[in-house]
């Protein structure tokens, strides 16, 4: 089913019910856009401890994990002795065993009235097939895509907001231009200007935007952090030194991005519910998997120990006390 351009309205007025404390008991959110996702879940949970208190259960499965109709049905018994309530979140649904999508609306059809549950369908060119539907005649549909783009800059708003930005026409559509329209990809942005200004009351204009977000290249930033998760020392220092050509600005930035790596590479070290709990749902495990070959060329202690003295090199530029290339070209020849 392709959503019509009304669906993001409709996402917005799921997102007030919650907020007005109205709950749905079956959610099925539909969609490949990830920050629309991430923020539906906080408001989803949200609602749900508010409804039910802070002891209520928090259950999270994906669906490479559910193979069989006993690994659904089990989930939903309700709230246990020691809890009111369960919300139970199944991401990434495609990824289940066919005997749990063939009779997943009848399972999920009638729930206990202690259990609220999400289901997660990542994809956005959706099938037709028959368990989509019947998800969608029993279901709350949350639509996790953006069809048509003349909402993209009311977004884009909203984002600066959250970080406590404010921004001017032309800086949105220079954001929306520079990443395609990926909301995931302008936050990310955003984040970086917010670091940027560093409580600065300025307007973000385009020229700003060109400023930052252009500093360091998509290819290289790709490169640098490529070169770290392969441990090729050689190659991240090169790269460390291109981007810092650029301008001084380029380097903060991509200790932000390293953070990233360190705590998905920290996470891959846990358990498999740890390791699944990341960013409760917002990440796709598939991505998580295929880091998984790179995250064992470091040990546990040697991430630990990388992301402490990496804090410590972020809090040294931001007090200005030292040269940032020579102290984080000796944090990688040491680490890397």
């Amino acid at each position: 089913m392709a959503f019509n351009k009304n669906q993001y309205p409709l996402y917005l007025q799921i997102l007030s019910d919650l907020r007005g404390g109205k709950l749905a008991p079956l959610y099925f959110a539909m969609g490949s856009e990830y920050y629309l996702y991430r923020q539906f879940i906080t408001e989803l949970q949200s609602a749900f401890r508010t409804r039910f208190g802070e002891h209520a259960d928090l259950v999270q499965r994906w669906g490479v994990d559910l193979k069989a109709v006993t690994d659904v049905s089990s989930l939903l018994s309700g709230g246990g002795l020691f809890s009111s309530a369960s919300l139970v979140m199944l991401h990434e649904i495609q990824d289940s065993g066919k005997q749990v999508k063939t009779n997943l609306a009848d399972l999920l059809g009638k729930l206990p009235p202690d259990t609220v549950v999400l289901v997660h369908y990542s994809i956005s060119d959706f099938r037709k097939a028959i368990w989509l539907k019947a998800m969608q005649d029993v279901a709350q549909v949350v639509p996790l895509s953006i069809s048509d783009s003349a909402f993209i800059p009311r977004i884009v708003r909203d984002m600066a907001t959250r970080h406590e930005l404010e921004i001017d026409d032309p800086a949105i559509y220079r954001l929306m231009e520079l990443s395609s329209g990926e909301l995931a990809i302008i936050d990310n942005e955003l984040e970086k200007l917010a670091l940027y200004l560093d409580d600065s009351n300025s307007v973000i204009n385009r020229d700003l935007v060109d400023q930052v977000a252009g500093t360091v290249e998509n290819a290289q930033v790709e490169q640098f952090i490529q070169a770290f998760s392969n441990r090729d020392r050689r190659m991240a220092i090169q790269t460390l030194v291109e981007i810092h050509h650029q301008g001084k600005e380029g380097l903060p930035y991509l200790v932000a991005m390293l953070y990233n790596r360190l705590i998905q590479f920290m996470t891959l070290h846990e358990t498999p519910e740890a390791r699944k709990a990341i960013g409760q749902g917002a990440t796709s495990n598939y991505i998580l998997m295929k880091l998984q070959p790179f995250s064992r060329k470091y040990s546990l202690t040697e991430l630990q120990l990388a992301t402490r003295e990496l804090a410590d090199l972020d809090l040294q530029f931001r007090l200005g006390s030292m040269d940032l290339l020579t102290v984080f070209s000796t944090w990688v020849s040491k680490v890397v």
